[in-house]
């Protein structure tokens, strides 16, 4: 019973009640199986407050060592991910090398966990997140697509660290001396055989320190042990001619340098990053060299990791196509929200026509992302109109991004239209739309006085003006009779009704239910 509830709590992040299970545990002189610390681990790993987490994660692996329970490989990588997901990317690696040294298997799940960790550091995440993929390969392990996603996400979110973190991880790939030059006359010849170690750094208020696992024996190269083809010798060839041969692929395990990368101060965008692993055609070229095929997913997180233009986002729904993806929904979503976000409405509206030219359907997200491209009475109208005729209601995140668009061009007409629809179909306000609302009020209220000292403004026309006086006469009655979407605690849903009611509460209701009967 303790397993399968304290594992139910681990799957939602509910820490706070898988640490007092445990708890009733000990009080009854009962051991933890390791499907038992696997729960509490991944509780921590889930848990809303990463303080919370790490300090619960690191009292039970102390306990772990203290005791001398027997971790299982499941329960090492749930350490993993909790460690590293917490922040604590120092101690995600040390139990990786405390696995090596327990003869624990060291998989492809392992390393994801690790890429997971490398997530967590935003500031030199990329760089982990290439020291863990070479690993990978150097050990003679093929990533899966998962693998690769993960390790997409770090080129995403994170940077490169400082440039001694990167020089390290150049320097690791720079061309072995020719022995046979280096042996006198009468020396030996070194055997061929080649070691990594794995390391980690991780920094520390500016200070790296670095962590060491075994010496990993590492053949030719990693491709070699890959045989079964999964894609054919004319989409290599297609591939091949489109690469660009001038881009260096940090990713591939054949990568030699030759000092020849410089300004890694310079990388400090996601296509930057993306392109010191070779761009679209360089990680296309990888992952058909390891026989893995991407999915809507990579292709998604390629996408967030372009440059900012039209012609970028074409070409990578070309090699989608070339290459068989089958692009979803969410991919279509988050174009549009790219090129809503840098001012291409109209190309994000596009995106619509596409989306149905293929076959799929615009879901809730779709409106949502369109909704950012919207500034207009007119056009807020005309999409709450279609919004409902392809039978779909608008939901708080929705109605707030008009709201937001209405506020930033203080257009008072259109933001009326969006309070009485919001009233008439009962949606809840969120905290972020109020504060757009009353920044915009705020705002307004000092470009007036302004503007009767003289100082005029862009914002203040005669139609803005006039909407914001019949605004002030509805506004105050408005916020009121309002439903408010106010945040709530992550583990309120979690608890029983009677755990928030107090003892005089549920006397009076079992009172009640006395006279009833």
């Amino acid at each position: 019973m303790f397993t399968m509830l304290i594992g139910g709590c681990g799957r939602v992040g509910y820490t706070k009640m898988a640490f007092k299970l445990f708890k009733n545990m000990r009080d009854r002189a009962m051991d933890p199986t390791p499907a038992v610390l696997t729960g509490l681990f991944n509780a921590c790993a889930e848990a809303p407050f990463r303080e919370l987490g790490l300090e619960k994660a690191q009292l039970l692996y102390d306990r772990i060592q203290l005791k001398g329970w027997l971790p299982s490989n499941i329960t090492y990588h749930a350490m993993i991910k909790a460690f590293g997901r917490c922040g604590d990317i120092e101690m995600a690696f040390k139990i990786m090398d405390e696995m090596a040294a327990q003869k624990h298997a060291i998989t492809t799940e392992t390393f994801a966990f690790l890429l997971m960790a490398c997530i967590s550091d935003k500031q030199a995440g990329f760089t982990l997140g290439l020291k863990v993929m070479r690993q990978m390969l150097w050990k003679k392990i093929r990533p899966s697509i998962y693998c690769y996603n993960l390790f997409l996400r770090t080129v995403r979110e994170c940077g490169v660290g400082p440039p001694e973190l990167f020089q390290e991880l150049l320097d690791s790939a720079k061309p072995k001396p020719n022995l046979s030059d280096s042996h006198g006359a009468g020396g030996k010849k070194e055997p061929k055989t080649k070691t990594l170690l794995i390391k980690a750094r991780v920094l520390e208020d500016g200070i790296s320190s670095t962590v060491a696992d075994e010496p990993i024996v590492a053949e030719e190269a990693a491709s070699e042990a890959i045989k079964e083809p999964l894609f054919t010798d004319e989409e290599r060839l297609s591939s091949a001619s489109s690469s660009l041969a001038v881009l260096p692929n940090l990713l591939s395990p054949s990568f030699k340098y030759k000092g020849d990368i410089v300004g890694l101060t310079e990388v400090t965008e996601a296509h930057q990053r993306l392109m010191v692993c070779g761009g679209v055609p360089g990680i296309m070229d990888h992952l058909r060299d390891m026989c893995v095929r991407p999915d809507a997913k990579t292709i998604t997180l390629l996408l967030d990791c372009l440059p900012a233009d039209c012609d970028s986002e074409v070409e990578l729904i070309a090699e989608a196509d070339k290459m068989g993806v089958k692009l979803d929904v969410d991919f279509f979503n988050m174009l549009i929200k790219r090129r809503a976000l840098r001012g291409d409405r109209e190309q994000a509206r596009d995106v619509l026509e596409l989306i149905r030219s293929r076959g799929l359907h615009p879901d809730v997200i779709t409106f949502g992302v369109t909704a950012l491209s919207i500034f207009s009475k007119k056009e807020g109208r005309e999409f709450l109109d279609s919004m409902k005729a392809a039978g779909l209601r608008v939901n708080e995140e929705t109605w707030g991004t008009l709201v937001n668009n209405a506020c930033y061009r203080f257009n008072f007409w259109f933001l009326l239209d969006l309070m009485r629809f919001g009233e008439q179909e009962g949606i809840a306000v969120s905290t972020t739309a109020l504060r757009s609302i009353g920044k915009a009020d705020a705002k307004m209220r000092q470009m007036l006085l302004k503007k009767e000292k003289g100082t005029t403004s862009r914002f203040v026309t005669e139609a803005s003006e006039s909407g914001y006086a019949e605004f002030r006469k509805v506004y105050d009655t408005w916020l009121k009779n309002t439903k408010m979407d106010l945040p709530r605690h992550p583990w309120e849903q979690y608890e029983p009704e009677n755990m928030r009611k107090s003892i005089a509460e549920l006397k009076e209701e079992a009172q009640q239910k006395t006279e009833k009967t």
